[in-house]
Parts: structure tokens; sequence; C-alpha cells
């Protein structure tokens, strides 16, 4: 069976595609450019060369912008040509449409007539039809020669096994390198007949996956149970790999994973690439730029809360405590204080209840407020947190919270966060129960992570802090 996939193997970063298709687009969008708007602009003599060239800049720059959350510079070609161009062609019309509709609010202010908007998104979609098929076509002939191929192994020697390794010799264009089959616990009895290459045993998993760089996992188990799925996930644990389970699944990894259709297989992903462009560019840009006006707005805040705190109780007004960050690194973290000084020295790491005598009259208003959290800003600044993610959680909860969820350890794979997901949808932590019940919000942020839910929480951030709903 395994014959099939001997070709050359030739492989290349993902994110090389991903700019590649960027770059053949702004091509075919600069020729539509040239042919539409350029003579436009010529013809108004206040527009220079360069003033000519930064609009088109920009332009393109929003465009991607637009198209990267909608997984449009996808590097695999996980789904048909067609579905991509429509989605293209849809979204690029949507655009032309509110360019039109601010331009009917704003008339006399916008230098482009609603005929000339119409002409250039014609034009534009026509030269984003043929880049987008052009690069996939050819994509997709280069996989089938064995360039930029993903290694693959399928943990299951069964049936289920058998199918997915038939899929995608049938789809070689996807850019699976099967090199062959991990023997489960669970698998049946061989007779001896199948043609296939066997590269060890489920319990090496991990071994396996280093030794061999591989790249994508599919486990087909012979019966899809809970136990038997997560013995194997554990197994994997901490290696930079994509799982995809063969269906039927949902009620065992809820909240862990995003299912995917690739050319009629279908698979679930578990643990999916969190290393996107929006998580390590766009996500940490916003960061910044969000950030650093945040604190410059809130520092008349912090004189009056320094002073506050100062009044109320004896003590510092900031407090540090180490938290466990991306990649399990340790940092300190900061926040105003709310507690009275030294208040853990007798009792240990415990959380803060509703009515805890150690919280400050002005700590409560903090909290309520969630103002104690604004010194985290420069943590965000410096690079260990993020506006949004998981919050950080202290290293001896940490060590009790790994033992009993083997998928805990996906919660360092982003930057830590000053608010969340969890965040808006429970309150503060006052039991190790609390923060079980908030991991379930924490995977979901993980796995969905996008611009849409970080506006969502950061919108319902500020109404929290403008309620005062927070405690």
């Amino acid at each position: 069976m395994l014959e099939t996939f001997q070709h050359l193997r030739i492989r290349y970063p993902r994110w090389i595609v991903a700019w590649g298709i960027y770059f053949f687009d702004a091509l075919f969008s600069a020729m539509a450019f040239t042919r539409v708007l350029l003579p436009v602009f010529v013809n108004r003599t206040y527009f220079s060369s360069l003033d000519i060239f930064m609009i088109f800049a920009v332009m393109q720059t929003v465009l991607g912008i637009i198209f990267l959350p909608m997984n449009l510079y996808r590097s695999e070609p996980t789904v048909s040509r067609f579905y991509e161009i429509q989605q293209m062609v849809r979204t690029t019309f949507l655009i032309a449409l509110l360019a039109i509709f601010v331009d009917a609010l704003k008339p006399g202010i916008w230098l482009l007539s609603p005929q000339v908007i119409l002409r250039y998104w014609l034009a534009l979609a026509f030269g984003l039809v043929i880049s987008r098929w052009t690069f996939r076509t050819v994509q997709k002939y280069l996989l089938t020669k064995g360039y930029g191929l993903r290694k693959t192994i399928i943990v299951g020697i069964n049936k289920r096994g058998f199918q997915v390794a038939h899929d995608i010799v049938a789809q070689n264009h996807q850019g699976f390198d099967l090199l062959g089959f991990v023997h489960s616990d669970d698998d049946p009895q061989l007779n001896g007949d199948e043609e296939m290459n066997v590269i060890g045993h489920e319990k090496d998993l991990k071994q396996i996956i280093l030794d061999n760089q591989i790249s994508e996992v599919i486990v087909a188990p012979v019966k899809l149970e809970h136990t038997h799925v997560t013995r194997i996930i554990t197994r994997a644990n901490g290696s930079p790999v994509s799982i995809k389970i063969v269906p039927d699944l949902h009620e065992v990894i809820s909240g862990l994973a995003r299912t995917e259709q690739i050319y009629g297989v279908p698979l679930i992903q578990v643990n999916p690439n969190l290393n996107t462009v929006y998580n390590t560019i766009i996500k940490r840009i916003l960061d910044l730029c969000l950030a650093i006006p945040m604190l410059i707005i809130s520092s008349p805040l912090w004189i009056i809360v320094s002073a506050c705190i100062k009044l109320d109780s004896k003590g510092p007004m900031l407090y540090k405590q180490e938290r466990i960050g991306k990649n399990h690194r340790q940092f300190f973290i900061y926040k105003f204080r709310t507690m009275v000084k030294n208040a853990e020295q007798m009792t240990g790491p415990v959380w803060a209840r509703d009515d805890d005598p150690r919280i400050t009259r002005v700590g409560k208003l903090l909290r309520r407020f969630r103002l104690d959290e604004l010194p985290q800003l420069f943590m965000v600044i410096r690079g260990e947190m993020s506006l949004i993610g998981p919050r950080p959680e202290r290293p001896f909860f940490v060590d009790k919270l790994v033992d009993e969820y083997p998928f805990y350890y996906r919660r360092h794979k982003i930057r830590p966060g000053i608010t969340g997901w969890a965040q808006i949808k429970h309150p503060y932590d006052q039991n190790i129960e609390d923060v079980r019940q908030k991991l379930k919000y924490d995977f979901y942020y993980i796995e969905n992570l996008s611009f849409s839910l970080d506006l969502k929480i950061m919108l319902s951030t500020v109404w929290v802090m403008l309620s005062g709903e927070g405690r």
C-alpha cells in the first residue's frame, strides 16, 4: 500500500505558502488597480506617484486583513478551488457595496464614483479568480510530485486505518506523506495479507513523532472510547503535531476539537495549529496598539488608586505573584494590592472568597470594577501577556491541574491574558473547582481563537468594568 507514497519528498515552511498566496493575489490586484483606478488618480494632478502607490498599498493591506480571519490564506488546499474562489468574490463584492454605501452617505468627499468602484470590483474579482485558481492548481501539482508534503502517520492498524490510508492515496494532492502505521493496543490480530509499513507502537508515540519529524497524526481506533483516545493523545502530549481523529467523537473531546472536511475525508482535528498569522503577528500588533494608549490614558487613575490604597491600609500599592505563561515559562504578574499586607503568609496559596476578611475596603471596589488588573498592561507591552487569553495560574495550582487534566498544557500554547472568555463567563476564582469550571471556557477560546471572538471578549469586559459586575 505504502509504495504509492514513495516519491520525491521536499518540504518547506507553511508560512512560505501563505505569503506566496498573498503576493500572488497582490500581483493580480495591482493589474486591476492599474487598469481601472490608476487613470482616475493620474488625472487628479494633486496625486503624486508616491501617493498613488500608498493608496494601493493600503487597499491591499486592508484586503489581506479581511481575508486572513476567513482562512483564505490557508497553506493546505483542503477545500475545493471553487469554494475558495466563491468566498473571495463574495467578500470583495460586500466590500464594494460598503464603499458605495459610504460614498452615498458622504457625497462629494469620496474620489471614486459607484460606477468606478463596481468596475474595479469586477477587475479585482476577475484577477483574484485567476490568481487563486492558478496558485492552487500549481500547488496541487507540486504536492503530487512530492513538494511541500507533511509527514503523516496513522495510529491504528484496522479497517478504519486502512480506509483513511486509501482516502489519502486517492487524494494525493492534499500533501499527506504517509510514512506508515503505528500499532495500537486495541488493534485486532492481523492475518498477514495486508501490505503496510508498521513503524512502532503507540506507547512510543512521542518518540516516533520526534524521530521522524511527524507533522500530522491521524488516530483511527477500532472503537471510539474515551479512555483509548485520551491515552493516545496524552502519549503525544506536547509534541508539535496536528492530531486528527476519524469522527464520531464530538462528545468525547467536546470543547477540544475542530471538525474538518478534507475533500471527502472527514476528520476531527485535535490540537490544531495555534501559530497562525493572527495569533503570532496581528494579535501582538493589536496588543501593543491598544495597551500603550490604555496605559497612557489610565495614568491619572493610577495616582488616584495608589493614594486610596495607601490611605486605606498599610503596605505597597502593588503586589507581585509568580505565574506560568506561554511555553510554561514563569514570570511575575503585578496587580494593585486588594488585600492586607502578607495576606498568604500564614495560609499559603489560597483563593479569595466573597466575604474574605483579607480584602480591604478599596480592594473590594477595585475588584468589582476589575481595576486591580491595570498594572498588567506592562506585562502586555513586554510580551509576557496578551490583552485577551486564558488567565495565568500560579505554579502551585498548575502542578495539581496538569496531573488531573492531560490537556491542561494547551493553555500554555498561547500568551495568557488580562481578560478572557472564562473571565466574562465566570466570576473570580474562589476554589480549585472554579478553576476546573473555567477550563472548558479556556479550551473553547484556544480552539476558536479569532479576531471576532477577541472583539466580543473586549466589549464584554468593558461592560463588566463599567457596570461593576466583576467581583
